[in-house]
């Protein structure tokens, strides 16, 4: 699978400092916080004794024993957080289950592999499992099953493709498009993700999505978004044939006029990268309209 994965994860955690904090990352907080008595689904009969016992490992274990948990059981891991998801209906318990998931996918992306392999044996696949979180009313269940979705997307060899992809990217562009979503910034995230693939990038442009993203860099967008979607627009510039094809989307007088607005070194480098990425592309002359003293894509 070729892509950009060492790029860096400028949404991420680098060193242990967050770098920037979005409306998903500060309601996953929030959901940490408010724990779940899972004595209660026990007592209930929500869930059975093998599952209790899974989760209150998961949730309660010091990161160390965690692992070594997640290592020796790991399709009981996989199919307690899968069948819980699908049967607990109360939605707060749905996005603890999920920032659980997060989490742990976070800490060690080879993790992805444990929901892969599960599937495997189930004889069905990841996407069948999560895509249908997208179409819950929840807000942050959809989104931040998106995130896990991208992950597992974008850690694994194990590709997403055809209508299950196709799914995907069209979920994502209407995420764009919609006027109020407050998670737009992780809409962009999983976008900054899956282009850094190139089969991804390619699949992305054959759903018109340039121009989704030109549309969203057009709207009243903050900073951060719109240095998400510009760094987009960048990883799509890697691919040769779909950096002559943006020609016709007349990325350049977009990019240009946020040039003149933006007041945030970070945007002003990722438009001076997306320029030079293709510079036998001559967009030099563009950026040269708006000179920066001493700053350079470089610095």
């Amino acid at each position: 699978m070729a892509s950009l994965m060492h790029l860096p994860e400028e949404l991420e955690q680098v060193g242990g400092f967050v770098l920037a904090n979005s409306p998903l990352a500060n309601k996953a907080s929030e959901v940490r916080a408010n724990r779940i008595n899972w004595q209660s689904y026990l007592q209930s009969q929500m869930i059975n004794q093998e599952q209790f016992n899974v989760i209150v490992m998961l949730d309660t274990s010091p990161p160390p024993r965690r692992d070594q948990f997640l290592k020796e059981h790991r399709y009981e891991c996989a199919r307690t957080f899968l069948e819980m998801i699908a049967n607990v209906a109360k939605d707060q318990t749905v996005q603890y289950l999920l920032t659980m998931i997060d989490d742990i996918l976070q800490e060690d992306r080879s993790r992805v592999e444990i929901f892969h392999e599960y599937a495997r044996k189930e004889n069905t696949t990841v996407w069948r499992l999560f895509l249908p979180l997208l179409n819950r009313q929840d807000p942050f269940i959809v989104n931040q099953a998106g995130r896990i979705i991208a992950k597992l997307a974008c850690w694994s060899n194990e590709t997403m493709e055809g209508a299950d992809l196709h799914f995907f990217l069209a979920f994502l562009k209407e995420q764009l498009r919609m006027q109020n979503n407050e998670y737009k910034q992780a809409t962009a995230r999983c976008l900054q993700m899956l282009l850094r693939v190139e089969e991804y990038r390619q699949a992305y442009a054959t759903v018109d999505g340039i121009t989704t993203i030109l549309n969203a860099l057009s709207a009243n967008n903050n900073f951060q978004i719109q240095y998400q979607l510009i760094f987009c627009l960048w990883c799509m510039t890697f691919n040769p044939d779909l950096a002559e094809k943006m020609n016709k989307y007349n990325v350049i007088p977009v990019l240009a006029l946020i040039l003149t607005d933006s007041q945030k070194e970070k945007v002003f480098r990722i438009i001076l990268a997306t320029f030079r990425v293709r510079s036998h592309m001559h967009y030099s002359h563009y950026v040269l309209a708006w000179p920066r003293q001493g700053l350079s894509v470089g610095d």
